[in-house]
C-alpha cells in the first residue's frame, strides 16, 4: 500500500511540474497609459486575442506555452505594436504610450536571440523608411523616384544577406524559423530553392517546431506549384454557386489568377490581363480569377467595374482560403500559366510579361 501511494504522489509531482514547465508571466508598466487595456495575440493557426488590463500603468497578464512562440502585444489602435517571444518563465515588457523606441522586453533564451535580430535589422530598416518617406514626399519626381528604388532594393539585399547569416548562426533556435518564415514571406520573387535553403539551415529539433512546421508546409506548397508541376486541383462556386473545377479547363491554355476586390495592385493589374484575354481568347486562352474577398457583393462590383469577362470563383474566405494556402500564396497579385495538359509553365506575369508569354505560345 505504502508503494502504491508513493507512486501516485510521484506522479502528481511529475503532472505538477509539467503543468509549470509551460506556464509564463508578462508583466510590466505601460507609461502614461493609467488606466486601460492592451491586447496579446499568439501567432498560429488558432486565432486569438487576449485582453488585458492596465490598472495605474501596470498589468500582468499569464498564460502557457507548449514552445517558445510569437506574440504581438497590442497597446491600442493608435499605437506600434511590439513583438516578443513567448516562453515558459517571467517575461517584462515595458512601454511608454506615443514612443515606440521605449519598448523594453527582457525574458529567456529565445527572446533574447530575437532581440538580437530585431537590433541586426534596425538600421537598415530606419534608411529603408526614410527613403520611403522621400519616396511619398515627390511622388511626381519620377528620376528620384528611380534613384531611391535603387537604393532601397540595394537595402533590401544586404538585409536578407543578414537575416541568412543570422539564421544560420542560430541554428538551434525557434526564433531563427520564425525569422526564416518572415524573411521568405518578404521575398517576393522567392522560388522553392530558397526556402530548401531556409530549411538545411536549420537544426533537426527546430524543424520539429511549429515555426519549423510552417517552414516545411511552404516547402511542400512551392514544390507542388513550381514550373514544371501539375497545377493542384481544386473545386470553388463561381459568382452563381456553381462549383468550378480547375480541371474542367484541361485541354487549354489556362491563367489562374489570385485577385481581390480590396487589392490596389490587383485592380492596377487587371487592365493588363483584360487586354491579353482579349487577345488570346479567341485562340485557346482561358482564366480562371479565385478571389481573396470575404465579401460576396463587393466582389461581384469589381468584376463588372474591371470588365473581367472570364470565369471567377471564390470561397470568400479572404486570406484563410484553402486554395490560396495550397498555392502557397503570400501577397496578391500571384498567378500560374498552365498548359493544355495542367503543367505549369509560367508564373507571377506582370504587364507586358503576361502578352509576351502568350505570344510565344499562340505564334
Amino acid at each position: 500500500m505504502k508503494r502504491i501511494v508513493t507512486f501516485i504522489s510521484l506522479l502528481v509531482v511529475l503532472f505538477s511540474c509539467n503543468e509549470s514547465n509551460h506556464k509564463f508571466t508578462i508583466s510590466g508598466t505601460i507609461k502614461n497609459m493609467g488606466n486601460g487595456e492592451i491586447y496579446f495575440v499568439p501567432s498560429g493557426d488558432i486565432q486569438k486575442i487576449d485582453t488585458v488590463k492596465v490598472i495605474n500603468d501596470q498589468y500582468r497578464y499569464e498564460g502557457d506555452v507548449t514552445e517558445p512562440t510569437v506574440y504581438m502585444a497590442n497597446f491600442g489602435a493608435d499605437q506600434n505594436p511590439a513583438f516578443l517571444m513567448v516562453e515558459p518563465g517571467n517575461i517584462t515588457l515595458n512601454y511608454e504610450v506615443n514612443n515606440i523606441e521605449s519598448i523594453d522586453i527582457k525574458g529567456g533564451k529565445e527572446q533574447a536571440v530575437y532581440a538580437q535580430y530585431v537590433a541586426l535589422g534596425k538600421p537598415i530598416m530606419s534608411q529603408m523608411d526614410s527613403l520611403g518617406q522621400i519616396a511619398q514626399a515627390n511622388e511626381n519626381n519620377q528620376e528620384l523616384i528611380n534613384s531611391l528604388q535603387e537604393n532601397f532594393f540595394a537595402l533590401d539585399a544586404e538585409l536578407k544577406k543578414k537575416q541568412l547569416t543570422f539564421i544560420t548562426n542560430n541554428k538551434s533556435s525557434i526564433a531563427a524559423a520564425f525569422i526564416g518564415i518572415n524573411y521568405l514571406n518578404e521575398k517576393m520573387d522567392k522560388t522553392l530553392a530558397d526556402v530548401e535553403q531556409v530549411n538545411a539551415l536549420l537544426d533537426e529539433k527546430v524543424k520539429a517546431s511549429y515555426y519549423g512546421k510552417k517552414l516545411a508546409e511552404l516547402q511542400q506548397q512551392l514544390s507542388s506549384t513550381t514550373e514544371g508541376s501539375i497545377a493542384p486541383d481544386f473545386t470553388l462556386n463561381d459568382v452563381n454557386n456553381k462549383p468550378i473545377s480547375l480541371s474542367s479547363f484541361k485541354g487549354k491554355i489556362t491563367l489562374i489568377d489570385f485577385w481581390a476586390s480590396w487589392c490596389g495592385p490587383c485592380r492596377a493589374e487587371n487592365p493588363n490581363v483584360v487586354a491579353a484575354y482579349n487577345k488570346f481568347h479567341a485562340k485557346g486562352f482561358e482564366i480562371l480569377g479565385v478571389s481573396l474577398d470575404d465579401q460576396k457583393e463587393k466582389w461581384i462590383q469589381a468584376i463588372s467595374k474591371d470588365k473581367l469577362t472570364w470565369t471567377h470563383v471564390s470561397d470568400l474566405q479572404g486570406w484563410q482560403s484553402e486554395v490560396a494556402t495550397k498555392y502557397g500564396i503570400q501577397s496578391i497579385p500571384s498567378n500560374f500559366l498552365i498548359d493544355a495538359s495542367g503543367k505549369i509553365i509560367a508564373k507571377n506575369l506582370r504587364g507586358e510579361d503576361l502578352e509576351k508569354k502568350l505570344l510565344e505560345i499562340f505564334k
